[in-house]
């Protein structure tokens, strides 16, 4: 199954055991231009978790000494590809796109040592580990598609916005 959802879309698709493998590629690419600017790239979102449903973009995470570093990288990602909208109001968080009206790739930079990279990383790693969790938040990201299917896709993400909040603060109570 190819990577890309066109622009105004929101569907999701099986998961592909590529993704892990185009996932690998991009970063290499990425780590390539950013260099020791990117402390860690990690891939997220749900084609990182094997065995659920999940839009065919790769969401990839870049811990950076600052998310603001973002706004200097933008001839580098431009070299491979990816847009830049600027700050679009995530506290601590920017985003760069890849291929313009079929995405293929997202990656949010996000501060090394911040709150939103252990977001990212624990609400992934919690559905890496709980299978039972991942087949929950697969049938909510369903529902969103299902109800969303050609957005606005900031719907789609309110939908998920309420469980993930209640995972994570349970992940919050264990911990």
């Amino acid at each position: 199954m190819s990577l890309g959802l066109p622009k105004g879309q929101n569907y999701l698709v099986p998961h592909d055991l590529s993704w892990r493998r185009q996932f690998e590629e991009e970063r290499r690419r990425l780590r390539a231009v950013l260099g020791a600017d990117a402390s860690d790239i990690q891939h997220i979102g749900s084609t990182a978790v094997p065995g659920i449903h999940a839009k065919p973009i790769v969401d990839i995470v870049v811990a950076a000494r600052s998310h603001t570093l973002a706004d200097d990288w933008q001839d580098a990602m431009a070299s491979l590809g990816y847009d830049y909208p600027g700050d679009i109001g995530i506290p601590g968080h920017r985003v760069y796109g890849r291929d313009g009206d079929i995405r293929r790739f997202l990656v949010h930079v996000v501060d090394a040592d911040g709150l939103q990279l252990r977001r990212l990383i624990g609400f992934r790693d919690m559905l890496l580990r709980d299978p039972q969790l991942a087949r929950e938040y697969e049938a909510l990201k369903l529902e969103a598609a299902a109800k969303y299917p050609t957005g606005p896709r900031k719907s789609y993400t309110d939908a998920k916005a309420n469980y993930i909040e209640e995972v994570l603060a349970r992940r919050a109570g264990d911990g």
